[in-house]
């Protein structure tokens, strides 16, 4: 008897959009439930903001240092493997931090970040095969509408399962989540030779070449760039936002329903998609970036008032969803077909490089002022990137 399989569940020769929205949805799930746990455990380890900032500059500057590695697991493994490894590290992650001891918490960072960054190149690599360049300001909004509602019920869902039944039981969904995405891609089972451009050369062995050959071209180097100031936004957002509220008197569910209510942003992420193709991806991004770094600013006025300082956050979320939407573009629409696996590479230590930024920054001003002035001196940081989309090609 012929079984007619849901159409979520059919392998595809030549998956679209919505199977690479699938694909991040669940990814985003498996993150997302420790997004906000993360940090509050690692405050409640530590004891201090501060040493917490540094907590998370130590991830950070070890997770961009193994990036470079990334194109020698493609090369040993291929793109299947690595992106199953990158699904099996998610599952190592929450394996760590259910150990609640600090070399857990340490290992769980690291093997989170490391994990993400061989799901996010391998995935961005098959996205350029499958996915013309010209469908692009559809199906990356359609990719984080997909995610929104892992993003938005995840924060909170991570905390309040932590709270009300236990650890065990949020690292254990977030484990479930990443196993349920590996069973989904091997099911699917993605070509690995491109089906749209020239077939990929061998990249290069040494990583540093990978470096300067990216940073040699503008276009490659502005998109960097501008990802990085809309990622160190999101690490602020999801580190400080909860570590505020807590500061403020709030429990960690209402600091977990900020960061929810943050991410449910996404949803109007199709919204920017049309808004750029109407009016290209100069004015959408700059007033976004104006948006965001804005919004963070004017928190320091109503410091004292957590249901202010929440609402502006939400508002400079808003802004960040817009970047989120159509941040990728400009470095998808630049890099050479035959260059994609080791400039993917390089331009996904945009994250890493957010991390590192982020914790380093806030930690630095932690060390000399308060709270109230990491959020300034952070505002001022992020509305200085709202001069680099001009720089954008117009026809963009």
């Amino acid at each position: 008897m012929h079984v007619r399989y849901p159409i979520w569940l059919r392998r595809v020769d030549r998956p679209g959009a919505r199977v690479f929205a699938l694909l991040f949805a669940l990814e985003s799930l498996s993150r997302a439930l420790l997004v906000t746990v993360v940090s509050l455990q690692a405050l409640a380890l530590l004891g201090d903001a501060r040493d917490v900032s540094l907590a998370f500059t130590l991830v950070g500057v070890t997770g961009l240092l193994a990036s470079f590695t990334i194109p020698i697991v493609v090369r040993l493994l291929a793109r299947r493997f690595t992106y199953t490894l990158g699904a099996l590290l998610l599952v190592a992650a929450a394996g760590a931090l259910a150990t609640l001891t600090l070399p857990g918490q340490i290992a769980g960072m690291l093997f989170r970040v490391y994990g993400a960054s061989c799901l996010s190149v391998t995935a961005s690599l098959y996205i350029m095969q499958y996915i013309n360049k010209k469908d692009l300001t559809r199906s990356e909004p359609l990719r984080l509408q997909f995610s929104a509602l892992a993003w938005t019920l995840g924060p909170w869902l991570g905390v309040a399962l932590y709270e009300e039944l236990g650890p065990n039981w949020t690292y254990g969904v977030s484990a479930g989540a990443a196993l349920t995405l590996l069973a989904v891609f091997w099911w699917i089972r993605l070509q690995e030779q491109p089906v749209i451009g020239p077939a990929n050369k061998p990249p290069p062995p040494n990583p540093l070449r990978n470096l300067r050959r990216f940073f040699a071209q503008p276009r490659l180097r502005l998109a960097w760039i501008m990802v990085v100031g809309r990622s160190s936004w999101w690490v602020f957002f999801f580190v400080y936002a909860p570590l505020y509220m807590l500061q403020a008197g709030e429990d960690r569910q209402t600091a977990a329903l900020v960061v929810s209510a943050g991410n449910a942003v996404l949803f109007l992420t199709p919204v920017f998609g049309r808004l750029a193709a109407r009016n290209g991806l100069r004015p959408v991004m700059t007033a976004a970036f104006l948006c965001v770094g804005g919004c963070t600013l004017l928190t320091v006025v109503v410091f004292e008032q957590p249901t202010a300082v929440a609402g502006l956050l939400l508002a400079g979320a808003l802004g960040c969803a817009a970047l989120d939407a159509l941040g990728n573009i400009p470095f998808i629409r630049a890099v050479r077909p035959h260059e994609r696996p080791q400039m993917t590479t390089v331009f996904r230590t945009y994250l890493d490089a957010a991390e590192l930024i982020t914790p380093t920054l806030c930690a630095l001003v932690l060390t000399l002022a308060d709270l109230r002035a990491m959020f300034f001196v952070f505002g001022l940081f992020v509305l200085s990137f709202a001069l680099w989309p001009r720089f954008l090609p117009r026809r963009l």
